[in-house]
């Protein structure tokens, strides 16, 4: 009976042992920057600053031809990176920093090496010069994000061993449980005129877009948008894409309900499959905390 005992409470202490403390670690705050749209971010690269655009859309994160240059990175001769873009598929090279930095930060890839190379190409629709690449979930999904557009900072935390409403804001919150299908993408449900859609968080795309699986949910063909006003857009890959602004009559994401929104539609598919882009217009005019580590979304309560 003392040996039984002793089985039971050294079979109960386990759980309570192996149970860990939840920790927020903040790393680093930088400052963010919210022109026209396109959300910036300070990177160290080789010591010197350069700017990206935050990515949490990207798969891979990408830098200019141009900044390849003014950087000093070497290219790298055996390896290049497929990427997919609204405008199709291109396959591009590789360069390689000998550091990189965010806030003081060393930043790597979430891969089985933990490199820190960029694929190198051309970023459409930013003027030559000021964007220098863009930084993708590649590197982001290692930390949780807190964006703060309207106090422009993005802060970086390591969260360990969290579940549920952790946050360490002051203000009013609401938690969305996103999927993660593919690398690491955020894919939130919201509803557009009570239906419900899958929507990519993509703070890199400047405007909220519904494309072809969205479109087909919704009942619209291309013909019913036809007499929007429209846009030729251009993305990676070497085709361009008409774009049509659709009223709609509300957007819902979390406990918001955003009335009459206006909002782009294209016949394009999107990877991964989802129904919709949440681009930088809807994450512009609140807090967002994006939970890589607990997959959920955060967002601030006016």
């Amino acid at each position: 009976m003392i040996l039984k005992a002793g089985v039971v409470l050294v079979s109960l202490m386990i759980p309570v042992a192996a149970r860990s403390a939840c920790t927020v670690d903040a790393k680093a705050t930088v400052a963010l920057s919210d022109s026209d749209g396109t959300i910036t971010v300070p990177v160290e690269v080789n010591g010197i600053t350069a700017t990206f655009i935050l990515d949490t859309g990207a798969q891979r994160s990408l830098v200019t031809r141009a900044a390849v240059d003014r950087l000093g990175l070497a290219r790298d001769a055996w390896v290049g990176t497929t990427m997919r873009g609204i405008g199709g598929i291109e396959s591009r090279p590789n360069a390689n920093p000998r550091t990189l930095t965010l806030g003081g930060v060393r930043l790597i890839r979430r891969t089985l090496n933990h490199d820190t190379s960029f694929t190198v190409g051309v970023l459409p629709g930013t003027r030559p010069g000021l964007i220098d690449g863009l930084l993708g979930r590649d590197f982001l999904s290692l930390f949780d994000l807190d964006i703060d557009v309207p106090n422009r900072r993005l802060t970086l935390f390591d969260v360990h061993d969290c579940a549920g409403r952790f946050l360490p804001w002051t203000e009013n919150y609401t938690a969305v449980p996103v999927t993660t299908p593919t690398e690491q993408a955020i894919v939130m449900p919201v509803m557009v005129d009570g239906k419900p859609l899958r929507a990519l968080l993509d703070t890199g795309a400047s405007a909220s877009l519904i494309s072809t699986p969205g479109m087909f949910r919704l009942g619209l063909q291309e013909a019913n948008v036809r007499g929007d006003p429209a846009t030729q857009v251009s993305g990676l890959g070497p085709h361009t894409v008409t774009m049509y602004r659709h009223p709609f009559q509300s957007l819902q994401v979390g406990g918001e309900a955003i009335q009459a929104p206006v909002i782009w539609v294209a016949p394009v598919h999107l990877t991964p499959i989802v129904d919709m882009l949440l681009g930088a217009d809807w994450v512009a005019g609140r807090r967002v905390w994006i939970s890589y580590a607990t997959r959920q979304v955060f967002v601030n309560v006016p």
